[in-house]
């Protein structure tokens, strides 16, 4: 099934009341009446299937029939890994913005590569990195030079602690990771501003899952090993900002939960269909998935940190 939001911030539905950030509306979508609608998945409304569905404004409603593969009731999740950057916290993408500005200083000024070209291996191969390793543009020499040099910005400036999410990640039962595309010591740093190093039993970076970006489903495999799930890959749950990070972690057979449902550069409503759910912020998840906190305590982390 997939449940129609209209532009409206709140909606009722099985006598719940439920809200959004007021996204764009999805382009391709609108009722006869004229209203603009946005398109997410009935897990990630939090609904039952053959749930119909009103708003107390317009009246609207509707009522779809499930696909075939509507994921069935499976056991909790064993562990949990969260993408980092725009995920763990949020600053309307600053400090993506000051990477990219880094990266493409790099490309221009020490690869002489043309303007653009930098975007361009970001959006064909998932990481400007990584595009250059497929291209030979990148050799061993310059590698760690290009890391030290893209990372080096001013965190401090645009990410603080959050009690919050401390509060939320100390009561979550399972063993929890860090999963990024960027590397341990940017992560690490972020970590530490944000006041929750402690909490994670390790950080997977791109370098231990040998520079595959997270659009390679073999990158997720790599990241179950290292965290130790031997059993079925549904046992993993994965919080990221990306849809195409999504798309590959379903691919392996992970849970998922989409983290920022408003399109970066055109602030259009995302639509992922590999997103099992899917929430503003990361402080959600006690509320869509609540049998992670269940018996939970307040006590302390694994302290990666000391690692």
């Amino acid at each position: 099934m997939w449940v129609f939001r209209t532009p409206l911030s709140r909606v009722t539905l099985q006598g719940r009341s439920l809200s959004w950030p007021r996204c764009r509306p999805h382009p391709r979508l609108s009722f006869s009446r004229g209203h603009p609608v946005h398109l997410v998945s009935h897990r990630a409304a939090g609904v039952s299937p053959s749930t119909s569905w009103s708003t107390t404004a317009t009246h609207v409603t509707a009522a779809i029939a499930a696909p075939q593969n509507v994921m069935h009731s499976i056991a909790p999740p064993s562990v949990v890994f969260f993408d980092c950057d725009d995920c763990l916290y949020k600053n309307d993408w600053k400090v993506a913005s000051m990477l990219t500005t880094k990266i493409e200083s790099f490309c221009l000024t020490r690869m002489s590569m043309r303007e653009g070209h930098a975007y361009e291996l970001y959006k064909s191969y998932g990481t400007c990195l990584r595009g250059m390793q497929e291209e030979g543009l990148m050799d061993e020499a310059l590698l760690e030079e290009y890391l030290e040099y893209c990372h080096d910005i001013p965190l401090h400036l645009h990410i603080s602690p959050d009690p919050e999410l401390r509060q939320m990640l100390q009561a979550i039962t399972l063993p929890k990771w860090v999963f990024t595309a960027s590397t341990k010591p940017h992560a690490t740093r972020c970590l530490e501003l944000l006041g929750i190093l402690d909490l994670f039993e390790g950080i997977i970076d791109v370098r231990a899952v040998g520079w595959l970006t997270k659009h390679n489903p073999d990158a997720y495999r790599k990241a179950m090993s290292i965290a130790g799930v031997t059993q079925e890959p549904s046992e993993c749950l994965f919080l990221d900002d990306s849809t195409s990070n999504m798309r590959a972690a379903k691919a392996v057979g992970w849970r998922t939960v989409l983290v920022g449902q408003c399109a970066r550069d055109s602030g259009d409503a995302i639509v992922c269909e590999h997103a099992d759910y899917a929430v503003d912020q990361v402080h959600e998840l006690r509320r869509i998935m609540p049998e992670l906190f269940l018996g939970a305590g307040a006590g302390e982390g694994a302290g990666v940190g000391a690692a």
